[in-house]
């Protein structure tokens, strides 16, 4: 495995995570002021794509152009594929989401499904069913070679725009009038409401900054791989979606790290070799082993009464996790008299599953060190992923956002 190999492949993993991170700060941002998501969403960023596509096709580009005309085509489809996003994620807000403000959560949660299920009908019915292409330009395509290693100037700005976008959504929610407004309406909307604060206008802005952000991504995606097909919201959403949960839902900072996590580990799951792979599954299971056998019963510790608090009673709960095969089962097996003690016991089980899980991934990778997993399992990989992490930490990586006070 060569080194330009494995750099090509990080920065290749590195652009994906950050294309589905503009697209999980949506999702993060609508769950973090409204508490359910947006799956309409996916939609939202294939239309972004589209427009942008449509516009370049529209305008003519190609290469024969002088670079400032080009430049102004490609700034026109950029202003196409945010300001359209924008007013869509206006409607789907005023129409979609703001009549059922207030229901059961299920019921938004309902409209979201049906509202992705006829934008994607509507992006057929006014694009067609056929993927949309990129006129084929020399900027798309272009490269350099640094130390050997061949870099797409794209990917590289991809890199730079969406990092840029991240730090000042950042700077928005934290230190802005408006985002003032956001944090008070996701901590308490009644009350934001009593304070003077548009709390429709807030939410209806919450929703059009998100799908700006989604547009562009949209468009990063289509200038990247040349197409894009009008079901690919779909999964793009939901591996979105997926890095908001992993990252910790409703966290800003939560959904990049998901986002990069992600995306790194498609990218490496499908272009490097098992027996790689397989020795970041022996750092997740030394870390898995020091959550179960120092983090946990540590913070397990802190939970004892001061008077029931013995040095034999921290023994026996740090025993539950260090020897879980036989003080662990033996607790959930005998009569509950202890409820901290016998929380700690079903806990340490499931751990000590997840780390069994990970020994037996990282034999079998090791067992057949040669083999490349196929592409196909791509969306595999993510899930297993996730569901490795949320085992080991429900809460996700940074964890859930905790409304802070305004």
């Amino acid at each position: 495995m060569s080194l330009d190999h494995i750099v090509s492949v990080t920065i290749g993993g590195l652009t994906v995570g950050m294309i589905y991170a503009l697209i999980a700060l949506g999702y993060t941002m609508v769950y973090g002021v409204l508490k359910f998501i947006n799956f309409a969403h996916g939609e939202v960023f294939t239309i972004g794509g589209y427009v942008a596509a449509f516009t370049l096709l529209g305008l003519g580009v190609n290469d024969d152009m002088s670079p400032l005309v080009l430049a102004g085509c490609v700034v026109l489809a950029l202003l196409a594929a945010v300001l359209v996003p924008m007013a869509i994620g206006f409607l789907i807000e005023r129409i979609a989401y703001r009549p059922l403000r207030g229901r059961s959560r299920i019921i938004p949660l309902l409209s979201a499904i049906g509202v992705s299920i006829v934008m994607q009908q509507l992006i057929i019915l006014v694009f067609g069913p056929a993927p949309v292409s990129m006129p084929s330009l020399a900027v798309g395509s272009a490269s350099f070679v640094v130390f050997g290693i061949r870099i797409r100037v794209l990917a590289l700005v991809i890199i730079a725009v969406s990092s840029a976008l991240m730090l000042g959504l950042t700077y928005l929610v934290k230190s802005t009038r408006i985002g003032k407004a956001m944090r008070a309406t996701s901590q308490d909307m009644e009350a934001a409401e009593m304070m003077g604060i548009d709390t429709n206008k807030t939410i209806a802005f919450t929703f059009v900054v998100g799908s700006a952000l989604a547009g562009i991504g949209g468009f990063l995606v289509v200038m990247y791989y040349g197409s894009l097909k009008y079901d690919a919201g779909f999964l793009y959403g939901l591996k979105a979606f997926t890095s908001a949960v992993l990252g910790g839902i409703g966290n800003i900072p939560g959904a990049v790290v998901g986002a990069i996590v992600l995306g790194m580990t498609e990218t490496y799951g499908v272009s490097l070799d098992l027996g790689f792979m397989a020795w970041f599954v022996v750092a997740g299971l030394i870390l898995g082993l020091y959550v179960q056998m120092v983090r946990v019963p540590r913070r397990r510790l802190q939970h004892i009464a001061d008077d029931r608090r013995t040095p034999a009673y921290e023994k026996s709960i740090t025993d539950v996790y260090r020897l879980t095969p036989y003080y662990g089962f033996k607790t959930l097996l005998a009569e509950r008299t202890d409820a901290l003690l016998s929380v700690s016991a079903a806990h340490a089980v499931r751990l000590m599953f997840g780390n069994l899980f990970l020994a037996v991934v990282a034999a079998v990778m090791f067992a057949n060190a040669s083999v490349r997993i196929d592409t196909r399992w791509q969306p595999v990989i993510a899930f297993v992923v996730l569901m490795v992490i949320l085992m080991f930490r429900p809460s996700g990586i940074l964890g859930e956002a905790i409304t802070e006070k305004v």
